[in-house]
This record gives C-alpha cells, structure tokens and sequence, in this order.
C-alpha cells in the first residue's frame, strides 16, 4: 500500500547542468518498492507548484536505512525547485505507486531500452533482475547527445554491457536508439529467449513496441506522463488501448500502468 511520507533528502547531487540524482529518506516506501514503480514528489514547501511530479524510483539504497532514489531532468519550473532543495529539506513523497516490471521467465535475456531520462527506471530493474537469479541484462540506450546520456557508471560498475545512441552523433551510433535494437532483434537465434524493457519518450516506445511485435518478442512499456493525482482518480494520465466491440477503452497510466505490454496500449 502506498504511503505518504515526509521524506528528508540525505544528499542531493548535481551530475550535470540539467541531471540531478536525489536520494530521500522513507523507510515505508523503500520497504514496499517494486522496479518499475514511481513516487509523487512535492518539489518545495508551499502550493506552488500545486500539484507533485511524478518520479521513477532509480534505486532502493542497501543497508536497511530506508533510502530511496530518484533521477530527474530539469524541464520546467517544478524539477527546476526540486533542484534547488538542500539537505535537510522534507519533501512530501506519496508512494509506492504504479504496478511495476514482471520480471521475465528464467532463461530469457532481458534488454533495457531507455531513451533520456528514461534512463532512471532501469538501474531498480537491474538490481532486482540480480536478485532474482536472471540473466544480466544488455542496456540500449539513446539521447540527443552525449550529456543526455547519464547513469552509466552504475552500469559499467556492474558490468551490464551497454550500446549507446546519440542524435547528433556525439556518442556511440548517430541515430536513434532503434539502430541498436533493430540487430539486435535481427540477430536472435531461433532458440534464444528475449524480453524487452522499454522507457522513454513516446514516440520512441511506440517505435520499440512495433519492433517488438514485429519480431515476436514480450516487450514491457514504462510509459510517461503527465499524473496530477498519481492514484487514479483524476483521471489525468489516461491513454487509449485497443477497443472492443463496445468502443474505445482507456486506462489509466498512474494506476493500471504506468507498465504495459507492447500491443495494450494505442500510443
């Protein structure tokens, strides 16, 4: 059950001008915390902002102290409070929420997808993928250029081999983050099992979801989107899915989703 805590951030960390990694103290929702699952952050003291953001848990701390993480950009006037709040600061945090990444059959490689700050699902999934016995993952990942490309050091640290993608060509392949995944899935023996974990901006899960399809191969989408509630009642986050014969059908992201399996949801 989620919980609404008055988190106090431990530290607060600058990776560079627009990326910043946040880690909060909340010993409920770091105990209940599911990969794939995300938090509703208050950005400051006050109403206004009036509503919280919602976050992607990036990482639950080890130790048994209660510490969460969170990665974020900066991309309008509430991340932009956010960045400015010191140790010591509360932050109001509601949370776990969401459903969360179902974890894929043993035996099954899985491969991260992560467009910009899509990124901050991903390094959750990995530990829990660890813990569970499942194959290391292989991390695609894509961004405008090279300073869209943050986190990799927790990968690299952990070995997770990593293929990268920049726009204007400045790190790894020029193009999307599509280039890789196409040989990838083109390169799939007949026997071999994979299952793709996708976060990013929507056009960019779209194209992932219909590759995936396409190849036949399960492919979990983390889907973006504007949550002013995040429990499902103001229906703000809906996103259509394929109908029936009695109409279109709807669901909510911040309570059915934010997880959805390529081909449940019409992007």
């Amino acid at each position: 059950m989620p919980c609404d805590s008055p988190a106090p951030v431990v530290r607060h960390e600058a990776l560079n001008r627009d990326h910043f990694l946040l880690t909060l103290e909340s010993t409920r929702i770091a105990r209940e915390a599911r990969a794939g699952q995300f938090v509703m952050v208050q950005t400051r003291a006050g109403s206004d902002p009036l509503l919280r953001r919602p976050m992607s848990l990036y990482r639950v701390l080890p130790g048994g102290r209660g510490r969460i993480q969170i990665l974020y950009k900066v991309v309008g006037a509430g991340t932009r409070y956010l960045s400015q709040q010191p140790v010591g600061a509360v932050l109001p945090t509601l949370g776990p929420l969401g459903n969360g990444f179902r974890l894929p059959e043993p035996g099954t490689r899985p491969a991260l997808v992560a467009g910009g700050i899509g990124i901050a699902i991903f390094p959750f999934l990995a530990e829990a993928l660890r813990k569970a016995g499942r194959p290391a993952p292989i991390l695609l990942y894509g961004g405008r250029s090279k300073r869209d490309l943050v986190a990799l050091g927790f990968f690299r640290a952990r070995r997770i081999p990593m293929r990268l993608a920049t726009e204007d060509g400045s790190a790894g392949t020029r193009g999307y983050v599509t280039r890789l995944l196409e040989p990838l899935l083109d390169r799939r023996k007949g026997g071999d099992r994979l299952e793709l974990y996708a976060c990013g901006p929507t056009p960019m899960l779209k194209a992932v979801g219909a590759l995936a399809i396409g190849a036949d191969v399960p492919c979990q989408l983390a889907l973006e989107s504007q949550m002013p509630c995040g429990i499902g009642v103001c229906l703000g986050c809906v996103v259509p899915c394929p109908g029936d014969a009695r109409g279109p059908v709807f669901r909510r992201v911040c309570t059915e989703g934010p997880i959805f399996r390529a081909g449940e949801v019409a992007l």
